[in-house]
Parts: C-alpha cells; sequence; structure tokens
C-alpha cells in the first residue's frame, strides 16, 4: 500500500489474518495434544506450541519502506510484533542500481512484486497492494520516475 505526501513515499505490508488463524490453531493443538495424556503427549505439545510461536512471529512482521525524495534516501524497516524495529537498507538512492518490477512463477502462474536492486546485488522487495503486471508495473515506473534510479524489469 502507498501513501504519500509531496516528499516521502511510503509502501507498507502487514502479514494476513490467515497466519494469525494457523497460530491459534497450533495452540488449539497443542492444548488437544496436553488432554490427550499420551505417552508422546509432552513431546507433542512442545511441537505445536513451537510451530505456534513460528508462525506468530510471521504474522507480526510488517515491512515499510520509506522513500525520501527531499534528502533523496532510502529507508527499508521490519517491524516485529509492533514493537522492535530494525532497519534493513538506510541509504541515499546513489547505492541502487535498479528499481522495476519482478515477475514470479508459482504454481504455474505468474505473480508481481516491485523491487530495488542496491550496488553489491542484494534486492529487496517493494511491498504493494495487488501483485498484479499493472499494479506492479505503475508502481515500479512511478519510484524510478520521481528517484532516477534505472528501472529494470526481470523474472525470477
Amino acid at each position: 500500500m502507498a501513501k504519500s505526501t509531496s516528499s516521502v513515499l511510503v509502501f507498507d505490508r502487514k502479514r494476513s489474518p490467515a497466519i494469525w488463524m494457523i497460530s491459534a490453531g497450533s495452540v488449539a493443538l497443542a492444548v488437544v495434544a496436553a488432554i490427550s495424556g499420551s505417552d508422546v503427549a509432552g513431546f507433542s505439545v512442545v511441537l505445536w506450541l513451537l510451530l505456534a510461536c513460528m508462525f506468530f512471529s510471521i504474522s507480526s512482521q510488517r515491512t515499510t519502506v520509506h522513500v525520501d525524495l527531499d534528502a533523496r534516501r532510502l529507508r527499508i524497516t521490519r517491524r516485529y510484533f509492533g514493537r522492535w524495529g530494525k532497519t534493513i537498507v538506510d541509504g541515499p538512492f546513489d547505492q541502487c542500481r535498479a528499481v522495476g518490477r519482478i515477475e514470479y512463477e508459482t504454481d504455474g502462474h505468474a505473480s508481481y512484486g516491485v523491487y530495488v536492486e542496491l550496488l553489491g546485488g542484494r534486492r529487496h522487495d517493494i511491498p504493494i497492494k495487488e501483485k498484479t503486471v499493472q499494479e506492479a508495473g505503475r508502481v515500479a515506473a512511478r519510484l524510478s520516475e520521481a528517484t532516477g534510479i534505472p528501472r529494470l524489469d526481470t523474472k525470477f
């Protein structure tokens, strides 16, 4: 989802509510395993709780991309559990080699996204609302035009 002011473009992604339901289901299975009272119930409870923690961690993750056009800086942050954050990228546009649309082949059909590639060759995903070719192309063109970073569409 892109929000913009006159000088800052913000792209934000929250995880799907389905991941929260998987976490809750794993906890419920752990409770059922604990109630069953079998010999392997202890191991099963621990396994289901670890699985629930993993999905809970995934579901609480939030990625935000700030493109500051005045300062000519790109900042990508990832926030966990609504509090703890980690800055993945924080640098000037000069450290970016390309921005563009990327096509992923998943289960026999194509899915699209937008990426930014740094000079070191590392690519970072830019969150978009819809994974369609039109939305990805529109966002990639807007970013390339606004930042001056060359556009390069690719396939993964």
